[in-house]
């Protein structure tokens, strides 16, 4: 059975285009409802009456660009090939894109090293995983005010990809990218991509034979995968420690990661 327009449709009207919002319903209490305003339609589904409304929209000029701009997302997203195209000189970026990365204590110099480009039609940040000479896997962090999701990554199999920074007698396994490539100026930093150890990572350490430090972000998330990944590695051989600061690595400076390495180094 369809919703009558008139209770949702509105609501719907009032989203900027490609999002989506529960509201409430009057068949009862609570934001049961779901409303989506798309660029070609407005949608909505109620969870408790098992009921929906649709409403075909004429796309503006604005729309038609955000459709283009999805199905160029949509296409780079199937590849392990880097989105064009590539804004290099972080002086000709949004200030918003160039902000991100200088108060990671990342400049203009380091960025270019890295690879780290901006894209222009995501409004995003790519920061490209070099593998070998090789580009395997990229990011594209959103940069830009009330852009979800935080980061697009490709849908491939990234179980064996590993960024990898720096070098030393130890590794230090981080959760994100900048955190690897900051902690990489120090001694040599390895990206989970997250807060989980695929198994062709946890291989690579323990043939390597360098102990290792798990270094994840201080919060909840990050000292309860730290504690799991730690256990992980010790069941198999791998002199391991767990290393705790007050902010992520990336956000420390280069006094603050030896500091905390310290006795390791």
């Amino acid at each position: 059975m369809a919703l009558d327009n008139e209770g949702w449709l509105p609501e719907a009207k009032r989203l900027r285009v490609g999002t989506k919002r529960r509201v409430p319903h009057d068949c009862g209490d609570g934001t049961v409802m779901i409303v989506s305003h798309e660029p070609d339609k407005y949608t909505a589904w109620c969870f408790r009456c098992s009921e929906g409304g649709f409403v075909r929209k004429e796309p503006t000029l604005a729309d038609m660009v955000e459709l283009r701009r999805r199905a160029q997302e949509d296409a780079a997203l199937r590849t392990a090939t880097l989105p064009l195209p590539m804004t290099t000189e972080p002086r000709e970026w949004p200030k918003e894109a160039r902000l991100w990365l200088y108060r990671a204590g990342f400049h203009d110099s380091r960025i270019k090293e890295l690879g780290i480009y901006y894209h222009k039609p995501s409004q995003r940040v790519v920061l490209p995983v070099v593998e070998d000479g090789k580009v395997t896997y990229w990011q594209a962090r959103a940069v830009m005010p009330g852009q979800k999701p935080k980061y697009l990554n490709p849908k491939v199999d990234r179980d064996t990809v590993l960024p990898r920074f720096g070098e030393g007698p130890v590794i230090v396994l981080t959760e994100d990218y900048l955190s690897a490539a900051k902690v990489g100026r120090v001694v040599e930093g390895w990206s989970l991509l997250g807060t989980s150890m695929k198994d062709p990572v946890l291989a690579r350490a323990v043939r390597d034979g360098r102990p290792v430090l798990v270094w994840l972000d201080p919060d909840e998330a990050g000292r309860s995968a730290a504690a799991r990944i730690t256990r992980e590695l010790r069941a198999v051989g791998v002199q391991t420690e767990n290393v705790v600061s007050a902010k992520d690595p990336k956000l420390l400076c280069l006094q603050e990661l030896r500091e905390c390495l310290s006795s390791w180094l």
